[in-house]
């Protein structure tokens, strides 16, 4: 009974597959957390760049706000 679990580990059985999935997993991880980290920082940029009358611009476009408001925010802007 003993002789066969202590080759079936130090063979690589059970215990061997295992960390040979586990092995694979981390590179892949890592790879998903690089892709992550740029996309989030990407994202970060192009909030950054828009203006204000840009923003403007866009609630006006989605009915947030009426066109006297959107005049009246724009003089204010310029």
């Amino acid at each position: 009974m003993w002789d066969w679990c202590a080759d079936n580990i130090f063979r690589g059985g059970m215990y061997g597959r295992m960390g040979g999935g586990l092995m694979m997993l981390f590179p892949i991880l890592l790879i998903v957390l690089i892709f992550y980290f740029f996309d989030k920082k990407d994202k970060n940029k192009t909030i950054e760049n828009v203006t204000p009358l840009e923003i403007l611009k866009r609630r006006y476009a989605r009915g947030e706000i009426s066109k006297d408001e959107f005049e009246d925010t724009k003089k204010d802007l310029y």
